[in-house]
């Protein structure tokens, strides 16, 4: 009898255990912070020896990132697909965009899926915050993402990611008729387009002049015939060269944009040289990281967390410069737009990892303030906190 007492209180226990862990997890799963994609440092979310340097090496030896990237996703070489798009300051958000969601379906099929997810996150980030984009290239964006996440089997990111769809479709003023109309069939469900909002033309972007780049001013010649050389017969000879011609192209660069960002008086003439020491700054910290695939630059990987931190404060100089433009409008709602694109591009270069250590708290603010003098009653982004991402929000 003490036998039979002795297992039926372990079995008890045993059961009363396991409803405590079911109650448990249910409880994590219901309250858990949503996560459309990982969290972790976008930058370095890469691994060295699965770059192919052969390939990546091109766009150091003057060829463009784009052809870069066409060759990297047409070979299969994913990874060195993931650091052109990461690193590049020449491709166009448009070309982001669809790199981002052409990487991640190729790393679905491959069944990286940690891989696929950060890289649909990336092409979330890029259509909902690049100012750059039209409502109808974010909707068309968003739904193939959505498909995407479909095919992965994730649910609730898809049904998140068709959400914010529905919140253009519904409430956007720049999509025409036939847009919403053709955007409703992808979709192939009902929406109610009854109450969408009246036509309006997609208004020009505010900051496309807040930075002149200059003209041609420095020759990377003697760089790109190293590279190739490199590239096609790499040895410690040719790396020393390398290192040499790198050093010294460095130096010439941060010396040029010291003296022309100090002397230049317009601020977009000033903001276009932030610029150009922001895409060298780029440059030199993925060299720092590996992200070629070889070492190139020992020197450099030593103290790859100060390059990032000269990085950081190269995009606060450059928010800094588009402020004073943006309260030189003299029409109030011309500076609304302007601070609404500000902090958009504030949020994504922080959510990418270049505008570091900044609080998205604190642009999440600074973005409804200005909804707040600029855009009442339209479609806004708003920040969700636990989720650290943006989403479109009706403030009607």
């Amino acid at each position: 009898m003490k036998i039979f007492w002795g297992w039926f209180l372990i079995a008890l226990g045993a059961l009363l255990l396991g409803a405590v862990l079911f109650v448990g997890v249910r409880f994590w799963l219901s309250h858990r912070p949503f996560e459309l994609y990982p969290k972790g440092d976008i930058l370095t979310s890469f691994s060295p020896r699965d770059v192919n340097p052969s390939l990546a090496l091109l766009s150091l030896a003057g060829y463009s990132d784009a052809q870069v990237l066409q060759r990297a996703l047409e070979e299969g070489e994913l990874e060195t697909a993931y650091v052109t798009l990461v690193f590049s300051t020449s491709l166009k958000d448009q070309e982001k965009l669809g790199g981002w969601i052409h990487l991640a379906d190729a790393f679905s099929t491959k069944g990286l899926r940690r891989k696929a997810l950060l890289s649909y996150g990336q092409a979330y980030n890029i259509a909902t915050l690049s100012p750059y984009l039209s409502d109808s290239e974010r909707a068309e964006a968003l739904i193939a993402i959505e498909n995407g996440l479909k095919r992965l089997g994730e649910k609730e990111k898809a049904l998140f990611v068709l959400r914010q769809v529905e919140a253009l479709i519904a409430f956007s003023p720049y999509l025409k008729k036939a847009q919403r109309l053709a955007l409703v069939q992808k979709l192939g469900k009902e929406v109610n387009l009854e109450e969408v909002p009246p036509e309006s033309p997609q208004p020009a972007l505010v900051i496309k002049d807040f930075a002149l780049l200059p003209a041609q001013y420095y020759d990377p010649k003697d760089r790109e015939i190293a590279v190739l050389s490199f590239a096609s017969s790499p040895g410690e000879k040719k790396a020393q060269a390398l290192r040499e011609i790198l050093k010294n192209e460095d130096h010439a660069r941060l010396s040029l944009y010291r003296e022309k960002i100090s002397s230049e008086g317009a601020l977009a003439q000033k903001a276009g040289w932030v610029l150009e020491k922001i895409s060298w700054l780029t440059l030199k910290y993925r060299i720092a990281v590996r992200g070629f695939g070889v070492s190139l630059m020992p020197e450099w990987e030593r103290n790859a967390g100060a390059i990032r931190r000269e990085l950081s404060r190269s995009y606060e100089e450059l928010f800094a410069l588009y402020a004073e433009e943006a309260v030189s409008f003299p029409q109030p709602q011309e500076t609304a737009k302007a601070w609404i694109e500000i902090a958009t591009l504030k949020a994504y270069y922080v959510l990418n990892g270049f505008y570091a250590d900044v609080p998205l708290e604190k642009i999440a603010v600074e973005l409804k303030e200005a909804y707040s003098r600029g855009q009442p009653g339209s479609l806004q982004l708003v920040f969700l906190e636990d989720s650290r991402i943006f989403a479109y929000h009706s403030a009607e």
